[in-house]
C-alpha cells in the first residue's frame, strides 16, 4: 500500500491546496471589487439605516466626539448602554482609536469582518471536505445575498461574521477538548453579542451544542465540565454590555417587551426560501421592477433582507450532500432547519412569537428574517459536502444534477409568477441568468474531478456577484459633498449659536411623503433635510431620533401630554418640517428650503438647557403627566416638578448663571445667587452620573421625568457633572485583558494544529 506522503498523493493535495486558494483569492476579488467604490471614499453604502443612521452613530463614536455618554439623541442616553453602538466591542474600539471617518470606515470594517467570516467558514468545512470545496463555501458565504444585503445593517452584519467562527470552535470542541480549544470557543461566541446581537449569539450557542451532542466523541461528564469553564469566560468577557444593558433597559420602551406584531415583522415569507437559487426573484430591488411586495410587511415595499441568493447550483450541491454525506450533513442540516423555522416567524405557526412569550428575554428583539445568519454556514456547509462528492459521481450524473438544478430555478419562479403581476424585463432577465448559469455550470462539470469543483466555484463566484451587486447599495459621494442642508439652515436661523444651546426635532414622518422613484434621489434628499440623527454630526442636540433606546420618559410626555409640549421640555427650539407647519408647532417659519423642501420653524415655547425655576413642588413622576395636561405652567421654566421633597428654594431675582460648558460626558456650568436653590437641566442623566459644587458631593434630583435638578447654596459657584460608570469600565478591563489572552492561546494552539496537519499530509 503507498504511503500518504509518497509522491502522487503529496502532489495531488498539494494541487488541491491551490486550486482551493484560487477560489478564495477569486472570491476575495470579487468581494473588493463590489465594494470598491466604497472602499476608495468615493461611495457609501446607502440604503435603509446606513446613511441616516449609522453612518452619523460611527462618525460620532470613532471620531470621539461622543464617549460613554450621548447627549446628541433625545435628552441623553448611555453609549454603553446601546449595544448598537458596540461599546465594549475591540473591533470597534480600534476604529475608534484609529478616528477612523464614517466614510470609508464603515466599508472597510465591514470588508475585513466578512474576509475573516470566510476564512473561518473555510476552516470549518475544511475539517469535513477537501480545500477546493471547503473554498467553494466561503465564497458561498462572504458573496450569497444575505451577506451583501446585510451590509446596510452595521452592527447585525459584524455579527454575523462571527457566526462561521464560533460554529468551527464547536466543531473543533466537540472532537477533542483541551485548554485551545475551550478557550477557541469562549473568545469566538460572545464576539456575536459585543457586536451588536444578543439573540443570534444565543441561538448560535444552542446551535453549537446541538453540534456538539452530534459529534462528540468524549465522555459527557468531560464535555460538562469543560462546558462550565467555557461559561464562565463567556460570561466575564460580555459582562460588561450585559449589565450595562441591564442597567438600561427599564429606560426604555422595549424593556417592556414588543409585541408580537411587531416582533415578528419583517418575517421571512415562506416563497422567498426559493431566493436560495433563484437570482433576483422578484427584480431589481432598487427600482419600480421589484414585485414582491406580497412577500413583505405592509406599509414596505421592499424587503429588510434584500435577498438570499446563494447560487442557482446550491439545490443540486445540497442534494449531493444529503444523499451521499446524510452522516456529516445531519448536523447543518439541523441547525439549517433550526435557523429557517425561525426565520420565518409569523409563517411558521408564529414559532418566533411563541418563544417570545415563553421567554421574556426574547421579547426585546424583532425581524427574525436577519437569523438567516444562522442558515447562511449551515448552507454553506452542505453545499460544500455535495461539491465534494459531485466531483465523484460519474460526468453524466453531474452534469444531470446541474441541469436539475437550473430547471428548478425556473420552475420556482415561474411559479412565483402566479401569486402577483411580475415585471416582465425582471423576469426574463433572471431566466437569463439562470439559463447561463446552469450552461456554464454543466461545462464546468463536463471537466475532469481535478478541475469540476474549482471550475465550478469560479461560475459560482460570477453568479453571485452577477446577482447580489446591486444589494450593496453603493451611493455616489459626490451627492453627498457638504453637510446637510438641514444644518445650515439650523445655524443661519439661530444666528451662528452653539449647537449646544438648544436642540432640534426633524419632523421626518411629515417630509417622508413625496418620494422620489429613483433611490438614490430619496437618500440624497433625506440626508438634505437631515433624516434621523444626520443632524447629530454636525454638533446638534436632537429631541427625537431613531435608535435602539426609544425613551420611556419621552415617549410617556408624548403620548399622553402631547409632542409639542414634550419638545418644549427638552429645549427644542427649531424643528424641520414642510412648509406651511408652523402652526402645528405653535411657532413661525424662519426659512424654507425650495431644493429640498423644508422649513425650518422656531418654537418660541422651548425651555432653556440650563435654568432656575421660579419654584419648585414636589410631584410623582407617576402623576406628572396627568397634572401636565390641566396645568399649563408645568413642564415649562417657570415651575420645576421634582420627585424628592424638595429644599429651600427661595425666589432670587439676581440670579445669574455665569458659564456653561457641555462636553458630552462632562457638564460645568457656574452660577451667581444670593438665595439657595435648583438649578434644573434640560438633560436625562442616569445614576453613572456625579455631581459636585466646588469638590463637595452634590445630588441630581429627578425632575419633569425628563430633566435633573441640583440643589446650590447662595453664593459663587462651579458645578460639575460627570458621567462615571465605574463598574461597567471595571468589567471592560478585565473582559478585555481576558479576551487578549484567549486570543494568543487559541492562535498558539490552532497555528501548532495546522503546523501538524501540514506534516501529516
Amino acid at each position: 500500500m503507498p504511503s500518504r506522503f509518497d509522491p502522487p498523493s503529496y502532489a495531488l493535495l498539494a494541487s488541491i491546496r491551490v486550486r482551493g486558494r484560487f477560489t478564495l483569492f477569486l472570491a476575495t476579488t470579487a468581494l473588493v471589487l463590489v465594494l470598491w467604490p466604497a472602499l476608495t471614499g468615493d461611495a457609501i453604502l446607502g440604503y435603509r439605516d446606513a446613511l441616516h443612521n449609522y453612518g452619523p452613530m460611527r462618525e460620532l463614536f470613532w471620531s470621539g466626539r461622543v464617549s460613554f455618554w450621548n447627549d446628541r439623541a433625545f435628552g441623553g442616553s448611555s453609549v454603553l448602554a446601546d449595544i448598537v453602538q458596540q461599546p465594549f466591542y475591540l473591533g470597534n474600539l480600534v476604529m475608534r482609536a484609529l478616528h477612523a471617518p464614517a466614510w470609508p470606515g464603515i466599508p472597510i470594517q465591514l470588508l475585513l469582518h466578512i474576509l475573516a467570516g470566510m476564512l473561518a467558514t473555510w476552516a470549518l468545512l475544511r475539517r469535513a471536505v477537501q480545500d477546493d470545496a471547503a473554498a467553494l463555501g466561503a465564497a458561498v458565504f462572504g458573496l450569497c445575498g444575505f451577506s451583501l444585503s446585510n451590509l446596510t445593517n452595521v452592527h447585525w452584519a459584524c455579527a454575523a461574521c462571527w457566526v462561521p467562527a464560533a460554529l468551527f470552535a464547536f466543531d473543533l470542541w466537540a472532537e477533542q477538548g483541551g485548554a485551545m480549544r475551550m478557550a477557541f470557543l469562549a473568545l469566538a461566541l460572545p464576539q456575536i453579542l459585543l457586536a451588536g446581537d444578543p439573540l443570534l449569539c444565543a441561538l448560535t450557542g444552542v446551535s453549537g451544542v446541538g453540534v456538539v451532542w452530534l459529534r462528540r466523541k468524549r465522555p459527557l461528564s468531560r464535555l460538562l465540565w469543560e462546558g462550565a469553564a467555557i461559561a464562565v469566560g463567556m460570561a466575564a468577557i460580555v459582562s460588561p454590555q450585559v449589565i450595562s444593558s441591564a442597567r438600561g433597559l427599564g429606560s426604555i420602551t422595549r424593556g417592556a417587551g414588543l409585541p408580537r406584531e411587531v416582533r415578528e415583522q419583517w418575517s421571512l415569507h415562506p416563497i422567498r426560501v426559493a431566493e436560495l437559487f433563484v437570482p433576483r426573484m422578484f427584480g431589481p430591488l432598487f427600482s419600480d421592477g421589484f414585485w414582491g411586495g406580497f412577500t413583505v410587511s405592509p406599509p414596505w415595499t421592499r424587503n429588510w433582507v434584500h435577498s438570499i441568493y446563494a447560487g442557482a447550483i446550491s439545490p443540486a450541491l445540497v442534494a449531493a450532500a444529503l444523499c451521499r454525506r446524510r452522516r456529516e450533513a445531519a448536523p447543518w442540516v439541523l441547525v439549517a432547519a433550526f435557523a429557517l423555522v425561525l426565520s420565518l416567524g409569523s409563517y411558521f405557526f408564529h414559532l418566533y412569537g411563541a418563544i417570545g412569550d415563553m421567554l421574556p428575554l426574547f421579547r426585546f428583539f424583532r425581524y427574525p428574517q436577519r437569523l438567516v445568519a444562522l442558515f447562511m454556514p449551515a448552507w454553506a456547509m452542505l453545499m460544500a459536502l455535495g461539491a465534494a462528492e459531485l466531483a465523484r459521481l460519474p460526468r453524466g450524473q453531474r452534469v444531470a444534477l446541474a441541469a436539475g438544478a437550473a430547471l428548478l430555478s425556473a420552475t420556482a419562479l415561474g411559479a412565483a409568477t402566479l401569486l402577483a403581476w411580475p415585471d416582465s424585463a425582471a423576469v426574463w432577465r433572471s431566466l437569463s441568468q439562470i439559463a447561463l448559469v446552469g450552461a456554464a455550470s454543466c461545462a464546468a462539470l463536463l471537466l475532469p474531478p481535478r478541475f469540476a469543483v474549482t471550475a465550478l466555484a469560479a461560475v459560482l463566484v460570477v453568479d453571485l456577484v452577477a446577482a447580489n451587486a446591486e444589494l450593496s447599495s453603493i451611493l455616489p459621494r459626490d451627492r453627498l459633498a457638504g453637510s446637510p442642508a438641514a444644518c445650515d439652515a439650523l445655524d443661519r436661523a439661530s444666528g451662528h449659536a452653539r449647537p449646544t444651546d438648544f436642540r432640534v426635532y426633524v419632523d421626518q414622518e411629515t417630509l417622508e411623503p413625496g418620494r422620489d422613484a429613483d433611490w438614490i434621489a430619496q437618500r440624497v434628499r433625506e440626508y438634505n433635510f437631515g433624516k434621523r440623527n444626520l443632524t447629530e454630526v454636525c454638533g446638534f442636540r436632537e429631541s427625537a431620533a431613531l435608535t435602539s433606546l426609544d425613551p420611556v420618559e419621552e415617549t410617556r410626555l408624548w403620548r399622553e401630554v402631547s409632542p409639542l409640549r414634550m419638545l418644549a421640555a427638552l429645549g427644542t427650539r427649531f424643528v424641520v418640517t414642510r412648509p406651511g407647519q408652523a402652526a402645528r408647532f405653535g411657532g413661525r417659519e424662519v426659512s424654507v428650503d425650495p431644493l429640498w423642501g423644508f422649513a425650518v420653524v422656531e418654537v418660541p415655547t422651548a425651555a432653556p438647557m440650563l435654568f432656575r425655576p421660579a419654584r419648585v413642588e414636589q410631584i410623582a413622576a407617576s402623576r406628572l403627566t396627568e397634572l401636565a395636561r390641566a396645568r399649563p405652567e408645568l413642564l415649562g421654566a417657570e415651575v420645576a416638578a421634582l420627585d424628592a421633597a424638595p429644599r429651600e428654594h427661595l425666589p432670587d431675582p439676581s440670579a445669574r448663571l455665569v458659564s456653561w460648558s457641555n462636553l458630552g460626558d462632562q457638564i460645568f456650568f457656574r452660577v451667581r445667587q444670593r438665595e439657595p436653590g435648583y438649578w434644573v437641566l434640560n438633560a436625562k442623566l442616569d445614576g453613572g452620573w456625579k455631581a459636585d459644587i466646588e469638590g463637595a458631593p452634590a445630588g441630581i434630583v429627578p425632575s419633569d421625568l425628563v430633566r435633573r435638578a441640583i440643589w446650590v447654596p447662595p453664593g459663587d459657584h462651579l458645578v460639575s457633572l460627570r458621567y462615571q460608570p465605574r463598574l461597567e469600565l471595571l468589567l471592560f478591563a478585565l473582559s478585555a485583558v481576558l479576551t487578549l489572552w484567549l486570543a494568543a492561546l487559541a492562535a498558539g494552539g490552532l497555528l501548532r494544529d495546522s503546523a501538524r496537519r501540514r506534516a501529516r499530509d
